[in-house]
């Protein structure tokens, strides 16, 4: 059986050692690139005083690619990635 996520050691026959070994050669997430954008401004409406208005917006996986992660931990095994997310923030510093 194959995967495209991850990369798994070959298993052993019947007359051949497997290629298995968590020590030196552990199963695999497999590589991967993933491309975020942002954009923002501190001061949208370019008043000058105190008091402005902030926002921005984010858009997280934007070629929304398939993955899998890991944090390399006991307890928190492995995820898949989040599909493409957009984020807006508007905000009110006074």
């Amino acid at each position: 059986m194959t995967s495209k996520l991850l990369t798994l050691p070959q298993g052993g026959y019947d007359n051949y050692p497997s290629a298995e070994n968590d020590d030196h050669n552990p199963d695999r997430v497999k590589a991967r690139h993933v491309f975020n954008l942002g954009i923002g401004s501190d001061n949208l409406t370019h008043r000058e005083g105190k008091t402005r208005i902030t926002g921005s917006i984010t858009i997280d996986n934007l070629t929304n690619k398939v993955a899998l992660y890991n944090f390399l931990s006991t307890f928190s095994g492995t995820h898949f990635l989040q599909p493409r997310t957009v984020i807006g923030r508007i905000g009110l510093v006074f």
